[in-house]
Parts: structure tokens; sequence; C-alpha cells
């Protein structure tokens, strides 16, 4: 009983209690819809519906028009924390995968978030916190509160990231190294191995 990921999603989410519950509800209830009004949509068929490419407690957006691809990927973690990150990036038509030969091309319809270029991993950036996490990992006083702060601060993060995929990464930040802030809310979380060549 494989199905979409989207399906993977819908099974995994129904075996979720407590917190972790309430956190991916208030994201599919107020986190997605702005995505989707932005022009994301989520595909079944999303990197190729491959569970080795696309994990079931995974939301996967994509504006699937133009020369780049907008694509957000929301993930919950396996060990029910409530707890998620935000990647994004802008898919080039060709991809690249690490396969048995190497770095293989392939179609961004087969491709995840960080088989393109550069991925960034969104953060909340307040001051020096350079945190890219949304929710508790470990013990909370006011979980429900917590919950609902955390998905606010992610929310109104939302606006510079629609406008980031809409205009287009910047091409100075596509140039920076592994886990360098990038803008305002963001930081560089994957870099293509072929971007800088082979190693000497």
């Amino acid at each position: 009983m494989a199905g979409s990921h989207i399906e993977r999603f819908e099974r995994w989410r129904s075996r979720q209690a407590g917190h972790l519950a309430h956190l991916v509800q208030l994201v599919l209830d107020e986190v997605v819809p702005e995505l989707e009004a932005a022009g994301l949509q989520r595909h079944a068929n999303y990197a190729g519906n491959l569970s080795r490419s696309v994990s079931s407690t995974t939301i996967a957006l994509q504006r699937r028009s133009g020369l780049l691809w907008p694509t957000v990927e929301i993930e919950f973690p396996l060990r029910r924390k409530p707890l998620l990150g935000l990647t994004f990036a802008m898919l080039p038509e060709t991809c690249y995968r690490f396969g048995e030969a190497g770095l293989e091309a392939i179609s961004r319809l087969d491709a995840n978030a960080v088989e393109g270029d550069v991925a960034f991993s969104l953060c909340k950036r307040d001051g020096r916190n350079y945190d890219c996490d949304f929710g508790y990992g470990y013990f909370s006083l006011c979980p429900t509160r917590r919950i609902r702060a955390e998905v606010d601060a992610l929310k109104l993060r939302l606006p510079w990231l629609i406008e980031v995929l809409n205009a287009g990464i910047p091409a100075d930040w596509m140039a920076l190294p592994r886990a360098c802030p990038a803008g305002q809310y963001a930081r560089v979380s994957v870099r293509s191995p072929r971007l800088d060549g082979p190693a000497k």
C-alpha cells in the first residue's frame, strides 16, 4: 500500500496525536493555504513519487511554470516532536542526484528541493538567532501557546519567502557556501557539488 506521497503523508498524519498533531493541523490550515494562494500546489507525483526522495512526513508544494520552479518542503520529524523545518529552492530543468555512478542528471519532475543547485532553510533570524526549526524539540511549560507562537513566527516570514520565490533567488545567494546566512530569513542548507567543479 504505497500510493502517492500525499497519501503517505495523510496516513502518517492520521497516526499522530497530541502536540505534533496540533502543529500539523495548524500548518495545513494556516501555512499551506498562503503558499497555495501564491501559486504553489501539492502534486501527487512530486519528486517522481519516490519514497526515498520525499518523506512521508513532508508537505511538498511546487509551482510548475517558468524557467525555474519554486519549490517548498515542510518536513516534520519522525520522532513525534512538535517541530518542523522549511526548505525552499528554485529547480532548473535538469537537477542532480547521487546514484551508483556518482552525480547523475535527472528531470526536475523527479527531483526534490535539495536536488537542484542550491537549497535554503527558512530561519527565524531574530537578532543572532539562526534557528531554522519552528516548534520545540524537548519541553515547553505552555506547549499549546508555544506552538501557536511558533506557527505565527513562521507565518510572519511567508510574505518574505513568497517574494523571494516570485522574484527568483538572488545571484549572490547562489555563490554562498553551505550554512551561510542568505537574505533576511534564510540560510544555505544544501549546495550542489557540481557548482564548485571537481575536487582538486
